[in-house]
Order: C-alpha cells, then sequence, then structure tokens
C-alpha cells in the first residue's frame, strides 16, 4: 500500500425477509466471507409477509427491495444479498437500477443442479418459493444450453407443523419426502434456507445429492467480494 492510502473493507449487506435464517446464515457467513468483510444485516419480515398474503411476489414488494437496494449502495455497501427465494426475482429489477451487484442466496444453486443432472425436484414447504425457484433453475438451464425436467414438491403440511412448533413432525414429513424425490430425480432442490437445518438427518448417501443455498450463496459472494 503507498504512503497516504487507506485500506478499506469490503460491505456486505444482507436483506433478510426472516428473522428465522438470521443465526444459520450468520454463521455462514462468518465461516465463508472473509473476516474483513463488513456485514450489515436488514431485517423486513414484511416483505415476506405480504407476498404470502398475495400468493406472489408484488409490484409493491418489488419497489421495497430495490428501495433497499438503493439504501445499501448509498451508505457505501459494496453488494447486496438477498437470502429469500421467495422475493429473488425482485433482484433483476435491481439490478437494473443501483451499480452495485445484487445477488440472489439461491442462485449458486441453481446453477449446480443444472451441472448435476437434467431430472431436478424442487421441495418447498412455502408456496410462494416454488415458482421462483423453478423459474431460476430453468433460467440456469437455458444459460447452460441445457434440456431439465423440473418437479415440483410443496410440503405446506411440513410449513403447518414448523408454524405450531412441531419441528419433529416437520422434519420427519421433509425427511421423507427428499428421501423419496431422491429415488427419482437427479439431484434434490430445497427452496428455502432454513431448510438446511434437515441436512444432519438425511442418509449419507444423499450429501451428493441434495441442494441448499446459504453455502453455495456465500461462496458466490466470497468469490464477488474478492474480485472487486
Amino acid at each position: 500500500m503507498n504512503e497516504g492510502e487507506v485500506s478499506m473493507s469490503k460491505v456486505l449487506t444482507m436483506l433478510h425477509t426472516t428473522p428465522v435464517v438470521i443465526k444459520l446464515l450468520g454463521d455462514v457467513a462468518q465461516e465463508l466471507v472473509p473476516a474483513d468483510v463488513i456485514i450489515r444485516t436488514v431485517v423486513d419480515d414484511s416483505l415476506l409477509n405480504d407476498v404470502r398474503k398475495a400468493g406472489h411476489l408484488t409490484k409493491e414488494v418489488t419497489r421495497r427491495i430495490v428501495g433497499y437496494a438503493q439504501h445499501a449502495e448509498n451508505y457505501g455497501s459494496d453488494c447486496l444479498l438477498l437470502t429469500c427465494s421467495s422475493v429473488g426475482p425482485a433482484a433483476d429489477v435491481a439490478r437494473q437500477v443501483v451499480n452495485i451487484p445484487v445477488l440472489k442466496i439461491d442462485e449458486p444453486m441453481a446453477e449446480r443442479a443444472v451441472s448435476i443432472g437434467c431430472r431436478i425436484s424442487v421441495l418447498a414447504t412455502l408456496g410462494t418459493t416454488l415458482l421462483p425457484t423453478r423459474d431460476l433453475i430453468q433460467q440456469a438451464a437455458q444459460r447452460a444450453r441445457k434440456q431439465v425436467d423440473i418437479g415440483t414438491v410443496l410440503l405446506s403440511d411440513a410449513f403447518e407443523a414448523l408454524s405450531r412448533g412441531d419441528v419433529t413432525s416437520h422434519n420427519r414429513l421433509l425427511k421423507e419426502s427428499i428421501i423419496r424425490e431422491a429415488e427419482t430425480s437427479d439431484v434434490v432442490v430445497l427452496a428455502q434456507a432454513s431448510m438446511t437445518n434437515i441436512l444432519p438427518d438425511l442418509p449419507r448417501s444423499l450429501d451428493d445429492k441434495v441442494l441448499t443455498s446459504p453455502r453455495l450463496g456465500f461462496s458466490r459472494v466470497r468469490e464477488l467480494l474478492s474480485s472487486l
């Protein structure tokens, strides 16, 4: 470093739509993101609540997410990471508005799924995540010029169980569905970052066949920040 220069740390802003993933993603970020990166965490659960009420990503929620992206840029962030699959398409709009990278945590997962095989199963416990995740995988397949067959499974009973605080039933339903889908698919994609918690309960034979977004997403963040 030349005389007079000041070393500046990179700044990553994470936008969460639920407090449930804060610790999970914070732990992965601590492991994979360089220690000198400043991490800012923003949580707005009204975004996901409004998406769930409408049944899809609305223009109003998209505008608010773009506003968060502008705020992140104005306050010195080098990158914004959206951690919610249900609002992922809003990143495409934000990318047209701000000058900093806007990443979707599940985009690297979609690309990895396409690289593994053609028969892809997408599992979610929240209905609003299925279509965005399926579309993300389809877009990755188009970029790779690959034909894929994408099936979707909605485990609403598992979500209801978790909402009641019945983690045991949630995990049982999720595990059963993953094992069942793995029998006929090349890869099983878990659409929500919060579903990562099921991994220790799965047979080790499925380690390379079941994908979640956190580690793949933060590996992409690390690569991006290193290149800036």
